[in-house]
């Protein structure tokens, strides 16, 4: 049985800020209530990366919650992780299917219709989509493409979506109402003085749908 994939992922960041390590983020937004933890670290020596990973899949065990990481199978497999997620430049996922079994999470981005094609064919228990709105996250991120194309992506795609690219608190009622399983979350609560608030005001208006 594969692990529950959560409405909330919070994605751990600490190029945007450092204030917070990646466990910091990890352990504040589980405090606030998040259900899933994406490990992302695009800098640094995989020795870090495997310990950092290796501290939040103990804090994500402990919680109960969901914890995956972005593009790195090597290190999912290392800490035997919930899942891993894969950009469209990344392995194949047929391939990582392969290679990290039945039992465990795939996600795939997406920002467009036949990426959403390939996420779907691919074999994916998700797919995240956006960039929704504008976003300094990422770098070349797309143009956003707004809650009627989610509407779209959401009506087409037979896997759940995740909505990622410049979320804010603000865009909860209108994003859920275009029936998206749920949200990925950078800078809206990573970026913030009190990332354990932040979760708790997303969560709150999430529990609503």
């Amino acid at each position: 049985m594969k692990p529950a994939l959560g409405r909330l992922h919070v994605l751990t960041d600490t190029i945007l800020q450092s204030k917070y390590t990646h466990v910091d983020l990890a352990r504040m937004a589980i405090e606030g209530g998040a259900d899933t933890i994406q490990f992302r670290q695009k800098n640094g020596t995989s020795l870090e990366m495997f310990h950092n990973a290796e501290a939040i899949i103990k804090v994500c065990r402990d919680a109960g919650v969901t914890m995956i990481v972005d593009d790195r199978l090597d290190i999912a497999l290392a800490v035997d992780a919930d899942g891993v997620h894969f950009g469209q430049s990344d392995l194949p996922l047929p391939v990582a299917r392969k290679l990290i079994g039945d039992t465990k999470l795939i996600g795939g981005s997406a920002t467009d219709f036949d990426e959403l094609q390939k996420v779907i064919d691919g074999g994916a228990d998700y797919v995240g989509f956006g960039p929704v709105f504008g976003t300094m996250s990422k770098e070349n991120p797309g143009t956003p493409k707004g809650i009627d194309f989610m509407k779209q992506v959401v009506a087409q795609s037979p896997i759940p979506v995740v909505a990622i690219g410049g979320v804010k608190l603000n865009h909860i009622h209108e994003l859920f109402s275009t029936g998206i399983h749920g949200i990925a979350v950078i800078s809206a609560i990573c970026c913030t003085e009190n990332p354990t608030v932040a979760t708790q005001a997303f969560i709150k208006k999430i529990d609503k749908f």
